[in-house]
């Protein structure tokens, strides 16, 4: 994973801590009360949620394509490979067989 991934999943970590410990505390009725009044703020903070796991999962997606496209290269690349070993194990053949045909 690299450094990005890494800060990101951080984030996201903190993200749901926060929320766990958010709902430990709304047990308290009192500790409600007193909140009341930022509940306006929530939203946003559950939005931030929402767009966290959006941007994984585009993240990801975005990866896997790039690791298909790679493959895809690789392939192609190995393929090529193949095909000119193989044209030069042809021409071997014949340069061995002309050596070696009997001459009369």
């Amino acid at each position: 994973m690299n450094k990005k991934r890494i800060i990101f999943y951080l984030v996201f970590g903190a993200f749901h801590i926060g929320a766990f410990i958010f709902t430990l505390l709304i047990q308290d009725f009192s500790f409600l009360t007193k909140i009341f009044s930022y509940i306006g703020l929530f939203k946003y903070i559950t939005f931030f949620g929402i767009v966290l796991i959006a941007a994984d999962v585009i993240w990801s997606w975005i990866l896997s394509r790039e690791n298909q496209k790679e493959k895809d290269a690789l392939t192609h690349e190995l393929n090529m490979l193949k095909a000119k070993l193989f044209d030069l194990q042809e021409t071997a053949k014949d340069s061995n067989a002309a050596k070696t045909t009997p001459k009369n």
